[in-house]
Order: structure tokens, then sequence, then C-alpha cells
């Protein structure tokens, strides 16, 4: 395909865009952040006795975080990492990219599990939630013979 416009009109649109993407590559980012929620990383995996769930929490305290199981077999975890006492109003960051503020999770649990026997455990940053499976129930039905009425 051949160009028929004008030559100078695309240099310009040229000109133009490298000057826009020189200007965004250059400028900071805003300093202010808002808070909204943010998703810790999530592992899921099951054993034949169990389901268990392992986050990534580190800095997050003991006492800020909830965690339930829902109807139709979903676990939530929410809760909030703080902000740090040492932060001063006074520094100027470069790069900010660990999360603060409040956080959620909705995981869909693989397999129906037993609620009243679930444990937590929390070690260097890592909460494991390791959720005991229901044994299915054993259903037998008998199967009777089905006579005719006679008349």
């Amino acid at each position: 395909m051949m160009f028929s416009g004008n030559w100078q009109g695309s240099q310009n649109i040229h000109s133009e865009v490298q000057r826009l993407l020189t200007y965004l590559s250059s400028s900071k980012p805003p300093s202010v952040r808002f808070a909204l929620p943010w998703e810790p990383a999530v592992d899921v995996y099951e054993t034949e006795t169990e389901v268990v769930v392992t986050l990534e929490l580190a800095g997050v305290k003991k006492d800020e975080i909830e965690i339930a199981i829902g109807d139709n077999n979903m676990l939530f975890i929410r809760g909030q990492r703080q902000e740090s006492k040492s932060r001063s109003s006074r520094r100027r960051y470069y790069q900010l990219e660990i999360h603060r503020g409040p956080f959620q999770r909705r995981i869909p649990l693989p397999s129906p599990v037993d609620a009243d026997r679930a444990e937590a455990t929390r070690e260097d940053g890592i909460l494991q939630i390791s959720l005991p499976k229901v044994k299915p129930a054993q259903l037998h039905i008998e199967i009777k013979t089905f006579r005719k009425l006679e008349q």
C-alpha cells in the first residue's frame, strides 16, 4: 500500500508522539496512593485428607487477618497490612511496590471441608490454612423388587 498523504504532516505526528512518550517515561509516578484492596499471592492444593491454602502475607500481623468459610465451599480471607511506623512524610520515594492497606481473597475450595477442624499457622510471612476434607457419606440403597398388582 502506498502512502499518498502529506509527508510533512506524518512527520509532525511522529515527533508529537515521540515527545509524548519521552514526557511520560521521564515523569514521576503520582505521590498519592489510594488504599484499594490488593490480593496476596495464593497457592491451593489438596492431598488425600486435606485442602491446603498458602498465602504470602509478610508484614501482616496475626490480629489483622480474618478467615471464614462460606457457602458453596468458598474460603474468605481478608485483612490489612499497616503502614510502617518508620515511614516519614519527609521521604521521597522513587519506587513503591509493597502493597499496604486492606486486602481480600475469595478462594473456591476443590473439595468439601470440615471448617470446625481447620487450622492456620504462620511462619516467615507465609500463612498456611489446613482444611480437613469431609469424607463422603457412604450411601447404600437397597433395591426392592417391584411387583405388578394382579387384577
